[in-house]
């Protein structure tokens, strides 16, 4: 009996000891975790874009993509054969649909760099045509095989003529505006990219002022793409409008007047992934968010 009454209360404690911070570590990474994988309900379209949210809220980082995360999660290839059979007239806004191409663009692109293997940069599939990841028809979309060239050039931008898609498109690159850890949705698609384009002003990767040399660096973005901005009155006002230092909307200010010259850098076209990939600016750098511009 006397074993007993030591050995019981021991063993009780012990337990207690051991499960417990198990309970605590369990709590704390049920907070931080991705959030429950949803169950689809695709829209009119066919396409469920709580998929997507999903997907980008798990596998996306300080704009940094875990490609081989997306890559084993069936929900990413659930969603690319929704948006292969998507039925894209059954949505009634354009704001809608935007939302769909905007999402399908991105999709596609993260899918072409786990297809291909791509390690280092899109622009190691071809020596010869280091664009060739964009003009490859391999994507199922609507139920027609389209590139990602065929997507942005001859359909999003000639459409909707919105320049911030190109804050929004995401082409697989460190230059590239980061990619927006959520889905675009059609009720509030305009703000997304909105917001997405004030990230985009407000980022010194894409907009800084070099005082000795008198300059603006600008992402090439806005070079290669700069008429798609003729409707707002150039890139330089559309800048000015969303940075929020005054500094540097001064200077924005006197490049409008040529009081401060206007450059545009390098293009690092290295993989956006959250793994290891180095710098690389060779090859062409006649290309935008996704592509040549209009190809």
């Amino acid at each position: 009996m006397k074993n007993k009454s030591y050995y019981g209360p021991y063993f009780w404690l012990c337990l207690i000891a051991f499960i417990v911070p198990i309970f605590v570590a369990y709590k704390a990474f049920d907070k931080v975790s991705p959030t429950t994988k949803p169950v689809p309900h695709p829209d009119a379209s066919g396409v469920d874009h709580a998929l997507w949210d999903y997907l980008l809220k798990s596998y996306v980082e300080n704009g940094l993509i875990d490609y081989e995360g997306m890559k084993r999660d069936y929900l990413f290839k659930t969603y690319l054969q929704q948006l292969g059979s998507a039925n894209i007239e059954a949505l009634e806004t354009d704001d809608e649909k935007l939302a769909l191409y905007c999402n399908a663009y991105n999709a596609f692109v993260i899918n072409g760099v786990i297809t291909h293997q791509i390690k280092q940069t899109v622009q190691e599939i071809s020596a010869e045509d280091p664009f060739m990841f964009f003009s490859l028809k391999e994507h199922v979309f609507g139920n027609q095989t389209l590139s990602l060239n065929e997507l942005e050039h001859r359909t999003i931008r000639p459409k909707f003529k919105e320049p911030r898609v190109h804050v929004g498109l995401v082409c697989a690159a460190k230059s590239c505006p980061v990619i927006r850890p959520e889905a675009f949705d059609g009720s509030r698609v305009r703000e997304q990219l909105e917001d997405q384009a004030i990230l985009f002003a407000n980022n010194p990767a894409h907009v800084r002022f070099n005082e000795e040399e008198n300059a603006i660096y600008l992402n090439a973005i806005l070079d290669w793409y700069s008429k798609d901005w003729d409707a707002t009155g150039g890139y330089l006002p559309w800048i000015k409008k969303r940075v929020k230092n005054p500094s540097l909307a001064k200077q924005i200010e006197r490049a409008a007047t040529k009081e401060v010259e206007v450059k545009f850098s390098a293009y690092d076209w290295a993989l956006n992934t959250q793994g290891k990939s180095a710098s690389y600016v060779g090859g062409k750098t006649a290309a935008g968010s996704g592509s040549i511009p209009n190809e």
